[in-house]
């Protein structure tokens, strides 16, 4: 890449970061990846390095910027799916609900030894009472 590059979006994890490499890489748009490797290593300074930055040539910043925004169609498709399986609140009787890994435990954890000993729990939340359950 010859041009000037410039950070088009920071990610928490690697893994977040190379999905949006690899939708800009199928779209033509050569990219790359900062701090990736430094947060494989060491997940807790991703708040530190500012996460890991994806970078494109400064001429293709507005059509990759067109591109990411574009993402959030998929995350409709995907509550529209979750809501076909049937998955409802306990609570509400909503099939508006979210899949997230609730990784407290995990932190806590981490903070009082100095490694995680708890793993990550799969969790539904309902977007409308805010009720969370285990899967």
């Amino acid at each position: 890449m010859p041009g000037k590059l410039v950070t088009v979006g920071s990610y928490s994890t690697s893994y977040e970061a190379n999905l949006v490499k690899s939708g800009l890489d199928a779209f033509g748009i050569d990219s790359i990846l900062i701090d990736d490797h430094t947060i494989n290593a060491n997940w807790a300074w991703s708040n530190l390095l500012g996460g890991v930055k994806v970078q494109v040539e400064e001429s293709e910043i507005e059509y990759a910027l067109q591109l990411i925004e574009a993402e959030p169609s998929d995350e409709q498709d995907e509550k529209d799916a979750w809501a076909e399986t049937g998955i409802v609140c306990p609570t509400c009787s909503s099939s508006n609900t979210r899949y997230f890994l609730d990784k407290s435990g995990s932190f806590l954890t981490w903070l009082v030894l100095g490694f995680p000993v708890l793993p990550s729990v799969s969790k539904r939340a309902c977007t409308n009472c805010g009720h969370k359950w285990r899967i």
